[in-house]
């Protein structure tokens, strides 16, 4: 009969089961409580009832951006709320595509008592989680965000000669002349001078990275020189590309992938697309969509063994260029 936690004898391999079966128990225990309590409510509903009370109205990806948490969870634990009655939705008057939640006056009223029997929890919670070990959580969450699992891996066994990891600040001028120089020198594509608009989008693709959920990916050698990149959107509602795409609902996507000439056939155009893929998949996304044009066959093709089939309803004009919606299923 085994007596030793085997979770701790295998160290590090052990550690996220740990995590795991540690919010099980606090999960459950929580439940207890407030069964026993007659309240209501469920485990990180809290969060959502003081995330609100100090913003007033937020749309789910606001929300899912404060916490942290996927964009399906923040939809299940707003769902749950809103049929105990404690939020309510309202559509935009000026965006007819963004929902507000928000605290309904049963949320308010159960509010103060809530917040009583919260503040009695957190005195409890501090006789076993210490400041230091708070202090730990934080420091391993920023970095992670950092630099995540994947990046780290990628960079010690991964792809030969380069590796997949956030952009950083400073890089974004030179993926900027990357886009411009790959995109300039797709045969028949349209130059700046038929597109200025376009082009200075690609010079300044830094600034989509200020928008909630969007991610600037690049790859990069041994000695951090930029290869490739692309942009992640964990939402569609900053695709920004034309057509409708923008209403998918459940779906990641990415687009202006680029990777320098001097670095064709590495596989990085792929593996910069599988990380994205790798994304949606974590937030529990059903589908990852793109675009192209038929300027774009070398890419067209890796989409297509990526498993990413045409979505016509996703076509539109660019001008006179002709842009295809592609969709990848993953449920």
């Amino acid at each position: 009969m085994m007596t030793n936690d085997f979770l701790q004898e295998i160290a590090h391999l052990g550690f996220t089961a740990r995590i795991k079966r540690l919010n099980e128990k606090i999960v459950s225990s929580t439940l207890d409580h407030y069964s026993r309590l007659g309240l209501p409510i469920e485990p990180n509903w809290h969060v959502v009832f003081l995330l609100l009370k100090e913003n007033g109205r937020l749309t789910v990806t606001e929300m899912a951006s404060a916490l942290g948490f996927s964009h399906p969870a923040i939809i299940k634990i707003v769902k749950k709320m809103k049929t105990k009655g404690y939020l309510e939705s309202q559509k935009d008057s000026n965006d007819g595509r963004k929902t507000f939640i928000y605290l309904s006056q049963k949320g308010e009223r159960a509010l103060s008592s809530l917040e009583v029997e919260w503040h009695r929890i957190q005195q409890v919670l501090k006789e076993f989680v210490n400041p230091d070990f708070l202090e730990g959580l934080r420091q391993l969450e920023q970095e992670f965000d950092s630099k995540g699992f994947q990046e780290r891996y990628q960079q010690r066994f991964g792809h030969k000669g380069f590796y997949i990891r956030t952009a950083k600040s400073m890089e974004f001028e030179a993926i900027g002349r990357l886009m411009v120089d790959v995109y300039s020198g797709l045969e028949g594509f349209p130059k700046a001078d038929n597109q200025p608009e376009y082009y200075e989008t690609l010079a300044n693709i830094g600034d989509f990275t200020q928008k909630s959920g969007v991610e600037l990916l690049v790859a990069v050698s041994s000695d951090e020189k930029v290869l490739g990149a692309v942009l992640y959107f964990e939402h569609m509602e900053h695709y920004g590309a034309g057509g409708i795409a923008k209403q998918e609902k459940n779906a990641s996507g990415f687009r202006l992938l680029a990777v320098d000439l001097a670095t064709r056939g590495m596989g990085i155009g792929k593996a910069l697309s599988e990380a994205c893929i790798e994304r949606a998949k974590t937030r529990g996304h059903l589908n990852v969509i793109i675009h192209s044009t038929s300027f774009m066959k070398v890419a067209w093709k890796m989409y297509e063994k990526l498993g990413f089939v045409p979505y016509p309803e996703l076509d539109f004009k660019q001008g006179k260029l002709q842009v295809y919606g592609f969709r990848l299923p993953l449920g």
